[in-house]
């Protein structure tokens, strides 16, 4: 019998936009991380898709399959569609990991970045002015607030920090990206995209939204699903509640690195 790696199959949203591949720096971060598994990319909106390559997959007798959702809210994507697939795939639930930002250390690593690129510099007059932290998830139009479930990540974001200027944004829904400076007295403001990769939204969208001011100083860390720490994070949690997939795919002991703070100025 041949061997097979394990797969581990990387679920992203998918983009519109042509040269744009939501998750492709984050798988692969992964494979270099995880040199024993089979790292496969699939979307929900565009092709391959996750429902194609889970029937696919899922016809091979045998084969370990593992689903990542490249996700940071709590949508009805993660909540509904994923797990339906999962199912229809004939996988157990298990199959089905957490969402990243319900990886275990997610939120200190969105802490120990901000509070590396606050200690550069980058933000600073010398002044002594503060700096205001947006967090900046994509949205639904018709959302008039910030979900439950953002709200809980920019509480634990600032408990972490014990920095009260921490805010929720959006580029669809309500409180809007735009109107950032409404949230706040600061004019000094550092972005974290809550994205998966660096298309159109953070080329483009975010920077637009925030339309900088000449007195005022933003800047814009790369978006957390490009982040090495975030790779790391998810193959920590597979050697806590996955070691036989891990075993399989001889996995390093080890694999958790915080790497330098890239920022897009």
């Amino acid at each position: 019998m041949s061997f097979r790696y394990p797969v581990l199959l990387v679920a992203a949203h998918g983009t519109q936009h042509p040269g744009s591949v939501p998750g492709g720096m984050f798988c692969a971060q992964l494979q270099r991380l995880l040199p024993g598994f089979d790292i496969r990319l699939a979307f929900l909106r565009n092709a391959p898709t996750v429902g194609n390559v889970l029937q696919s997959v899922s016809q091979e007798p045998g084969l370990d399959v593992l689903l990542f959702p490249l996700f940071f809210a709590r949508s009805s994507i993660v909540s509904d569609e994923l797990p339906a697939l999962t199912s229809r795939a004939g996988l157990e639930p298990h199959r089905l990991l957490p969402s990243a930002s319900y990886l275990p250390g997610f939120v200190n690593m969105l802490a120990n970045r901000v509070i590396t690129r606050l200690a550069s510099g980058g933000n600073s007059r010398g002044d002594g002015e503060k700096t205001a932290v947006f967090l900046v998830s994509h949205g639904q139009k018709r959302e008039t607030c910030s979900s439950p479930e953002m709200c809980e990540l920019r509480n634990s974001v600032a408990q972490v920090l014990t920095h009260h200027e921490i805010h929720n944004v959006q580029l669809d829904g309500q409180p809007s990206l735009a109107d950032w400076r409404d949230l706040t007295n600061c004019r000094k403001a550092l972005f974290v995209p809550l994205f998966a990769g660096d298309g159109l939204h953070c080329r483009q969208d975010i920077p637009d939204g925030i339309d900088v001011r000449p007195d005022e100083i933003a800047n814009i860390l790369a978006p957390v699903g490009t982040w090495q720490e975030l790779s790391s994070l998810l193959v920590d949690h597979l050697h806590r509640c996955h070691a036989h997939s891990v075993a399989e795919g001889g996995l390093p002991r080890s694999a958790v690195e915080w790497g330098a703070d890239h920022v897009t100025a």
